[in-house]
């Protein structure tokens, strides 16, 4: 999760901690344990996030874009010739 990108789209949208804590219904104390990585957003809050700030690409933000182990591809090893 980029919590840089989701604090930026709070600031160009002018939306304090206090008023999206409001939109989500949690403390600010538990949002903000959220934005610096020390818990989790939910799904609801996500979607609720989303909308309220108007993301045009919130998997961006929401989700890691990196390739799992599983999906790298195996160079073939060269064939040993003797």
């Amino acid at each position: 999760m980029s919590f840089d990108k989701l604090k930026g789209k709070m600031t160009e949208r002018h939306v304090s901690q206090e008023k999206l804590s409001k939109v989500l219904g949690i403390t600010v104390q538990s949002l903000n344990a959220k934005l610096n990585g020390r818990s989790q957003f939910t799904l609801e809050e996500v979607v609720k996030i989303s909308e309220h700030l108007k993301l045009d690409n919130p998997v961006d933000i929401f989700f890691n874009p990196s390739v799992s182990k599983m999906q790298h591809i195996i160079e073939p090893e060269e064939e040993v010739v003797m």
